[in-house]
């Protein structure tokens, strides 16, 4: 019996190890011409992963710390690595952002926060709407936003090879100048753009997370990115 309880203990003490305090977020994604797919989200201290659940085919890992993202391709057993530049230049004067919030009494509370309608508008034009829960699992939206800004400085780097028709002003806000925007006003429960949805199914504030998803494989080759042509 002794040996049996010093087993479990070591077992438990193991668990205790591997396992990391994290936030999870799984979203139900519809994008124009594709099947629908789940898109999660797992948050440390240290990182940002986000995948398509057990059988997607690889996944992003985001260094909060190092601030570099990588590409892992399960099929190809490769790692791309991309470190963002240092900024992202400002925006002519010609983009104007705007945004109208308005707290929605009829839908019912979550967690005791009163849900928010969004619209983001970028030069008049209506790019995106959302249903937003301000101040609920703030750490995780934070994480979020230094995700999207990294990935902007990557998307500004190539702006000049950018196709004109990505270039819209609602492609230049999300995706370069502004691409925080949608987490300023909380965590998005759902969100519609042109040609894409996305709505909130399950989240875990407090969520036991396997070290091993933060980590890398250390047999894939290391491919150093160079930045993308197109947003």
């Amino acid at each position: 019996m002794q040996k049996i309880l010093i087993s479990l203990a070591l077992w438990s003490t193991t668990l205790q190890v591997l396992a990391e305090p994290a936030a999870l977020l799984i979203y139900q994604v519809w994008e124009q011409g594709s099947e629908p797919y789940v898109s999660r989200v797992i948050v440390s201290a240290d990182h940002l992963r986000l995948d398509e659940g057990v059988d997607g085919d690889g996944y992003t890992l985001f260094d909060r710390r190092q601030e570099t993202l990588y590409n892992v391709s399960l099929a190809e057993r490769s790692v791309r690595v991309m470190q963002p530049p240092f900024s992202v230049p400002e925006p002519s004067d010609s983009l104007i952002l705007q945004e109208e919030v308005e707290l929605d009494e009829q839908a019912p509370a979550v967690g005791g926060i009163q849900p928010k309608n969004v619209r983001l508008l970028a030069n008049g034009e209506l790019c995106s709407e959302l249903v937003v829960l301000q101040g609920a699992m703030q750490k995780t939206v934070e994480a979020l936003a230094e995700f999207k800004l990294a990935l902007a400085r990557i998307q500004a780097q190539a702006l000049d090879a950018t196709p004109l028709s990505a270039r819209s002003a609602c492609d230049l806000a999300a995706n370069v100048y502004a691409a925080d925007r949608s987490l300023q006003f909380g965590l998005p429960m759902h969100e519609r753009s042109a040609g894409r949805s996305q709505s909130l199914v399950d989240f875990d504030a407090d969520y036991d997370a396997d070290s091993a998803l933060f980590s890398l494989p250390e047999s894939f080759e290391r491919q150093p990115m160079s930045f993308p042509g197109a947003i």
